[in-house]
């Protein structure tokens, strides 16, 4: 009896976990969800998923809205605020603002309390400002990605058939072991947080984890050099490379991207109209 009841928890656990890798079954029409007379863009979902933060053109100030759209209000103006936002509590947003100083670019780094509007200095401006040092996880390899793009490919051994190319938008899984990023002109890439089991995923840029740390969103981009001409968002297998459309049918250009916390909605800048915009997900 004892035996069995093993055998039926193994089972339950073999199909639960199936069942968290599985790619989305359907998903809607993109609909309208924010939408400002400047420009928005690089939405960031809170961890609970209750809110979503984006930033203006040139990442200039932090907006926050509820996650329906509702109550959308500015809580930064700063120039550089919503760059790499990224959140640290249902209510705080980490933000690395920049100023001009004797014609140097300092960057610093505030806690920002999207409840409150009070905005906390944390960290002294910097010429030389290290981006890990509000990462968190990821170890070495993240660290080097985020703080040294131009170099990454030259000190991560990994990495070193592409020396010369620059790494973008590095982004580790939800499970912590893995990192999938851009390398330009070569596209989208996945390795472990220890650089082994490096996969290409083919074309693809701003990567967003799905939370079964399998699978990855991500927008292929086609431009004419000046403008982005068209856009598509693709869920990729990361073990694999497969890849489906879920964005066959709407004419939105689709930039930078962020999947929800439980996976059933995807956020994205619309490059047509400068609005942000959700597909759900069905599963």
């Amino acid at each position: 009896m004892k035996g069995k009841l093993l055998l039926t928890a193994a089972s339950l656990l073999l199909c639960c976990g199936s069942m968290l890798a599985q790619r989305p079954s359907s998903f809607s029409e993109p609909r309208l969800l924010l939408k400002a007379e400047a420009g928005l863009m690089a939405p960031v979902w809170s961890p609970d998923g209750s809110q979503i933060a984006v930033t203006g053109d040139n990442f200039t100030g932090i907006f926050v809205a509820n996650a329906d759209g509702t109550n959308l209000r500015q809580v930064s103006d700063a120039n550089g605020a919503g760059y790499k936002m990224a959140w640290t509590g249902e209510n705080v947003i980490v933000s690395t603002p920049w100023t001009m100083v004797n014609q140097r670019r300092m960057t610093r780094v505030e806690q920002v309390n999207v409840t409150t509007g009070a905005i906390t200095q944390t960290g002294a401006a910097e010429r030389n400002f290290k981006r890990s040092s509000v990462t968190r996880g990821g170890g070495n390899l993240l660290q080097i990605m985020v703080d040294d793009p131009m170099n990454a490919t030259r000190r991560i051994a990994s990495l070193n058939a592409f020396e010369g190319k620059m790494v973008l938008n590095p982004v580790l899984s939800p499970d912590g072991r893995k990192i999938a990023f851009q390398i330009v002109g070569k596209g989208l890439m996945v390795c472990n947080t220890d650089g082994s089991d490096l996969k290409a995923l083919g074309r693809g840029s701003h990567p967003s984890w799905m939370p079964d740390s399998h699978h990855i969103m991500a927008a292929r981009i086609a431009d004419n050099g000046d403008v982005f001409t068209q856009s598509d968002i693709y869920c990729i297998d990361t073990t694999t490379g497969a890849a489906s459309c879920i964005t066959t049918s709407t004419d939105a250009i689709p930039v930078t991207l962020a999947v929800s916390p439980d996976g059933k909605h995807i956020a994205f800048d619309n490059d047509t109209d400068g609005a942000i915009y959700v597909i759900d997900l069905n599963y």
